[in-house]
């Protein structure tokens, strides 16, 4: 995604949730307000859109003309309760005064009744669509014209004319064979992995797998039950690390970074750009949040928050926020950091995090401007440390590759003199991502994910298990 669609899908986003929020609108002002949001977010995914287009002669009006391939013209309802079939039978008799080929949708924010659902099923001239389907685009999920192909061939393949979003991004007969692991003692990884480990630490490889190209490891975190949550090009991989056997936590081609298991059983995960959250259990693919284009890290605060790293435009000069999530779209808070070249933000407490960046990290409180103070720059151990993590609010882990195959994993206690100290060293081509927690006062566990794939293609991730001395906050 682009630097002008992230920026512009922001501002849109913005825009919605005024349209949410605004409790002074008058039905019809919201309409109007409404018809030029769908408009406008056509318009910065490139496609021609006008809203409240007038009829010849002023005998009717449509709410959003546009065209993607065909000519649209789309019915927008914004309204407390779920619409009924009126609107959809004063939309069929309009298309009898347009050109054929012309299509016809009517897009309801609060859903149809059961008069609604059964008209359409006697009729094959509309298609509807729910609020999920143009938050899709308003996120960056999926642009209008891809939305629009799915949601057709699904309508073509199975008659369904109200397509749940899911149905068409997550859809259940085109979800691929699960990646799979296995330990080390039957398929050890091609080299040594572990080189040199510190007093009191313990690192032993678990599993390693060769995979396909386009299921590239890109972050790794933990789930209840001796899980670990593994995210992928092709969706986030499940591992059950007592039994060893992987499936789909989520088959979605797209996401990126760490996904987080909320307490519902549901997953929250970057996806394109949008944050989506999915329920297994009730197939609800559900937009969170939107307009991180470029590149994204999701962290998740151990009070419970969410939120999102995110820069756009290059390392070095591009735009660099942190957004704390809210319940939907729009509800995210942006605050602008002035610190460049940051790989992950990982919360610490309350509004402060630690930006790990090459060459030089630093923790910031993002309450305060400016955030970021040069005078409390640290020094970085290794370069390019993405994979960081924390397990209190004063002990920062990171691992990264310093030169070739010469990896690190380093620790950092910010209670006292900014110094690093070197744990554990380990040959990799990447260390991916780092997930951890503390199990006592002078106690961290986690898991190390790293590739091995050396000279080849295709992706072979390890899994390095950790138990690390750390000293007391105190």
């Amino acid at each position: 995604m682009d630097l002008n669609l992230t920026l512009r899908l922001r501002a849109l986003l913005a825009t919605y949730k005024g349209l949410r929020d605004d409790s002074g609108l008058t039905p019809q002002k919201r309409g109007q307000a409404f018809n030029t949001l769908i408009a406008d977010v056509l318009k910065a995914w490139g496609h021609n859109a006008r809203p409240s287009v007038i009829g010849v002669g002023g005998r009717d009006e449509t709410d959003v003309f546009f065209t993607i391939g065909h000519n649209y013209i789309l019915e927008a309802k914004w309204e407390a309760d779920p619409l009924s079939a009126d609107p959809l039978t004063k939309l069929s008799e309009r298309l009898s005064t347009r050109p054929p080929g012309t299509r016809a949708i009517v897009l309801s924010a609060s859903g149809f009744n059961s008069n609604a659902l059964e008209w359409i099923n006697r009729h094959n001239e509309l298609l509807l669509m729910d609020l999920s389907h143009i938050e899709a685009a308003l996120c960056g999920l999926l642009d209008p014209e891809e939305l629009l192909d799915r949601l057709y061939g699904e309508t073509a393949a199975s008659g369904n004319r109200l397509v749940p979003l899911a149905d068409i991004v997550v859809p259940r007969h085109a979800e691929p064979d699960v990646p799979a692991l296995t330990r080390v003692a039957a398929a050890p990884p091609p080299w040594p992995i572990i080189k040199t480990s510190a007093e009191g630490v313990d690192a032993s490889v678990e599993f390693t797998g060769v995979w396909e190209s386009d299921q590239y490891p890109s972050g790794i975190s933990a789930a209840p039950a001796n899980r670990l949550l593994i995210t992928t090009n092709a969706g986030v991989v499940e591992l059950h690390t007592t039994t060893g056997k992987t499936k789909w936590a989520l088959a979605l081609p797209g996401t990126e970074d760490r996904a987080v298991h909320n307490i519902d059983g549901s997953v929250t995960v970057l996806c394109r750009g949008a944050l989506v959250r999915w329920h297994p259990k009730t197939r609800d693919l559900q937009l969170v949040a939107g307009g991180f284009g470029g590149y994204a890290t999701l962290e998740a605060g151990r009070d419970g928050t969410l939120w999102v790293y995110n820069q756009v435009g290059g390392l070095a000069s591009g735009s660099i926020t942190i957004s704390r999530i809210g319940e939907r779209p729009g509800d995210e808070t942006r605050h602008d950091v002035p610190f460049p070249n940051g790989m992950r933000a990982v919360h610490l407490t309350d509004e402060r995090h630690f930006l790990s960046g090459s060459g030089h990290s630093t923790p910031v409180d993002v309450s305060k401007n400016p955030s970021a103070d040069e005078e409390n720059w640290i020094v970085s151990a290794v370069p390019n440390p993405r994979a960081a993590a924390s397990p209190d609010e004063h002990t920062i882990l990171v691992a990264s590759i310093r030169s070739s195959l010469d990896g690190s994993l380093q620790y950092l206690d910010l209670g006292k003199a900014p110094a690093w100290t070197e744990l554990l060293t380990f040959t990799a081509n990447r260390a991916t991502d780092l997930t951890v927690e503390r199990t006592s006062a002078t106690r961290v566990e986690g898991w190390l994910l790293a590739d091995a794939s050396g000279n080849t293609q295709n992706p072979t991730p390890v899994l390095v298990k950790l138990a690390l001395p750390t000293a007391s906050p105190s």
